[in-house]
């Protein structure tokens, strides 16, 4: 294929998978056009793997603070986090953090930061 087409190509797929179930909208295929959209699906390759790396982070920290706070609970008798979090499962039925709505992670929040007063005032 030819660089323009095989860019169109691209374009064509990165647009299918923005947009999946919905149409998308129509545009005029043209050189520049075409330019500009394989430039933004670029941009937006670089960042979802950017924004990959970033979660798997949060993950690997989210584990080590995890570990830490058993550590913790099982030295001083406190509360653990994923006993918060179980609870909080058991009562909305969700399991991911995105199923949650920001109400319901602050509630998360003053429920674990009032655990760790309670516990603090405790020792």
């Amino acid at each position: 294929m030819e660089p323009q087409e095989e860019r169109e190509t691209q374009v064509a797929a990165w647009l299918k998978k923005i947009f999946g179930d919905h149409p998308i909208p129509q545009y005029e295929v043209n050189p520049r056009t075409t330019e500009i959209l394989h430039h933004l699906s670029e941009r937006n390759r670089v960042r979802d793997r950017d924004v990959y790396l970033v979660i798997e982070d949060l993950k690997q920290k989210a584990s080590e603070y995890k570990s830490e706070g058993a550590t913790f609970s099982q030295r001083h008798g406190c509360f653990s986090v994923s006993s918060v979090l179980s609870s909080t499962i058991r009562e909305t039925g969700k399991i991911k953090a995105t199923d949650y709505t920001f109400e319901e992670k602050i509630g998360v929040l003053f429920r674990l930061n009032a655990e760790s007063i309670s516990c603090s005032s405790e020792n």
